[in-house]
């Protein structure tokens, strides 16, 4: 069994060789889907991870999530957890750990019930179960673990290449509940 080192690897050495223009090009493709898709449009509260190196692009998700009206937060490393802190802006965000833009806002966002909360999920490689390979600190299988709201819809972003016939799973790993590629939505 091929140990997530080993797939991390592989899968991280694939995605630099992606140019600026694939990138974007792939994007778009599953940017145009997501926007499209119902669990997107009925969304009143956006949870969104802010791109980083060659991810699938989210600045266009959080600037049209912002712009119809929707509650969006992103992701900020807090000690050994993570948490979302609610936006209005591009300018609420400065580089955090590794770079990473993260908000400086002090208004915290919790998923709850009376919201329809969907959460825009990174990963390294992903499988047709929808089991995901993060980057290995296990920040948002806590975070996920951590919720006791039911409507939280949990929709993964990735390129065709980062999905695999089957991950190795352990016990804390959470599944997402859908995964757009440039190819379609595996649920």
């Amino acid at each position: 069994m091929i140990i997530k080192q080993e797939i991390r690897a592989t899968i991280k050495s694939q995605k630099r060789e992606l140019s600026l223009s694939q990138v974007r090009r792939h994007s778009d493709l599953i940017q145009s889907q997501l926007f499209q898709h119902p669990f997107y449009t009925s969304c009143s509260q956006l949870f969104c991870y802010v791109s980083f190196n060659q991810e699938v692009i989210t600045r266009d998700i959080i600037t049209l999530a912002l712009s119809q009206g929707k509650k969006v937060a992103v992701p900020k490393i807090v000690g050994d957890e993570m948490k979302f802190f609610f936006i209005e802006s591009f300018d609420e965000l400065e580089a955090g750990i590794l770079g990473i833009l993260e908000p400086i806002t002090e208004k915290e966002a919790i998923p709850v019930d009376t919201e329809q909360n969907l959460v825009i999920v990174p990963g390294i490689a992903f499988d047709a179960s929808r089991n995901r390979i993060g980057y290995g600190k296990g920040y948002y299988d806590r975070f996920f673990l951590k919720q006791i709201v039911s409507k939280m819809h949990k929709i993964a972003l990735a390129y065709n290449f980062q999905i695999l016939e089957q991950l190795p799973v352990d016990d804390y790993d959470v599944k997402v509940d859908q995964i757009i590629t440039e190819s379609g939505i595996i649920q």
